[in-house]
């Protein structure tokens, strides 16, 4: 019954994401970009199987981990930009991986201290911000036929869909079903894995190229705020509200930093 449970909510959170963002404007679309759909499903099914405490306790280190998913896209970004060509995907996932799992394996051993995470976390999203400010800018042309066989299979909107949605719950089953075994700090940052981005990179670069890929891997770094709102805010709601008033609790922290960013950012554009 739990593993249907995790299905059916990530499924079905990927899909009614999606739709959402479709009907919405491209200032909200790329807001809502930024929700922790993964994280948040992840410690929601730690508190779920090991209690409400386990996953505040996870959430100190999903914090810190964030600091790999950000290294995933850059050990992605750092083939493609050398290597762009689709025959060298799979290098650059591994690469991507391997990155995530080194940083992933220093971070389990930072101080189980929500402070600690809060620095770690601001300290990499500056040095990365600082690192891609190089990469340009890049449009998708929508205009553009599919140039191989596999842009031409995820072409439609509901093969990208399918696609994401499938990559997110196989996720979403495993990182869950590790936490019994890995205990809260290593879940923790397993937690922090990017499941709904890691799909949108394997179909940036199939579907629009490296370049393109690129200049979405560059603002990456700006969407991880939401996320360390939300892991924040699960240290501290979980063990006092509780798991189910908790996750809302969290996801409406997370929703506002999003709308107050946002506002924040369309004021400096146009000053």
């Amino acid at each position: 019954m739990l593993i249907i449970a995790k299905i059916l909510i990530t499924f079905l959170t990927v899909v009614l994401l999606a739709q959402v963002a479709q009907r919405m404007s491209p200032r909200h679309a790329g807001l809502l970009a930024g929700f922790p759909l993964g994280t948040a499903i992840a410690l929601y099914f730690f508190g779920w199987q090991q209690g409400a405490e386990f996953a505040a306790a996870g959430a100190v280190y999903t914090l810190s981990g964030l600091t790999s998913a950000i290294c995933l896209a850059f050990g992605y970004w750092l083939v493609i930009r050398k290597l762009p060509g689709l025959r060298w995907l799979p290098l650059a996932v591994a690469s991507g991986f391997s990155c995530f799992l080194a940083s992933s394996f220093l971070l389990q051993y930072l101080p189980p201290s929500p402070a600690v995470s809060l620095a770690v976390i601001i300290a990499a999203i500056l040095l990365f911000r600082t690192l891609f400010k190089h990469i340009p800018e890049t449009h998708i042309d929508n205009s553009a036929a599919p140039q191989n066989r596999l842009s031409q299979l995820l072409a439609g909107k509901t093969a990208t869909l399918l696609f994401r949605a499938s990559i997110a719950t196989a996720s979403i089953l495993l990182i869950t079903a590790l936490a019994d075994v890995l205990g809260p700090s290593r879940a923790g940052l397993l937690a922090a894995f990017p499941v709904s981005f890691f799909p949108l990179i394997l179909i940036l670069h199939i579907s629009h190229g490296a370049n393109v890929l690129s200049c979405t891997i560059k603002h990456y770094p700006d969407g991880i705020g939401a996320l360390a709102v939300y892991a924040l805010a699960v240290i501290y709601l979980y063990p006092a509200l509780g798991l189910h008033i908790g996750t809302a609790a969290s996801l409406l922290c997370s929703v506002a930093y999003l709308l107050i960013y946002g506002q924040l950012r369309t004021r400096l554009q146009k000053s």
